[in-house]
C-alpha cells in the first residue's frame, strides 16, 4: 500500500512530465508557425436597451430592407379536394403561358424552362 508521500510525489512527477510535454509540443507548434493560443474573450458590457426612436412605419421599413426577398418568388397554397391536405409549392410564373409549365408531369425544378 502507498503512502501519502508516495502519492504525491508519484501525482508530482506526473504534473512535471506534463508539463514538459506541454512546453515541448508549445515550442512544436511555434517553430512551425502554428497559432495555438485561444482568443482572448471581448469583455461584454451590459447596458440599458435603448427605447426605440423609429415610428412603426419605419421599423417596418427597415424590416424589408434587411429582409429583402425575390419579389418573382412567392407560395401559393393548394388544397387537395380528394383528401383534403393542403400545402404550399413556390408560384410558376410560366403556368398559365401555352407550352411554358407542365405541372403536375413535370415538377419545376425539374423543368426546362424555370418556374
Amino acid at each position: 500500500m502507498r503512502t501519502h508521500y508516495e502519492a504525491t510525489h508519484q501525482s508530482q512527477s506526473a504534473i512535471a512530465a506534463l508539463q514538459a510535454e506541454n512546453a515541448r509540443l508549445t515550442a512544436l507548434l511555434e517553430a512551425h508557425c502554428i497559432d495555438w493560443r485561444l482568443p482572448q474573450p471581448a469583455a461584454v458590457v451590459a447596458r440599458e436597451p435603448e427605447p426605440s426612436r423609429l415610428t412603426t412605419a419605419e421599423k417596418v421599413a427597415l424590416f424589408r430592407r434587411l429582409f429583402r426577398g425575390r419579389t418573382d418568388v412567392y407560395p401559393v397554397r393548394w388544397e387537395s379536394k380528394a383528401s383534403g391536405k393542403s400545402d404550399y409549392a413556390p408560384a410558376c410564373a410560366n403556368e398559365w403561358l401555352a407550352g411554358g409549365c407542365e405541372k403536375p408531369r413535370i415538377k419545376c425544378g425539374a423543368a426546362r424552362t424555370a418556374c
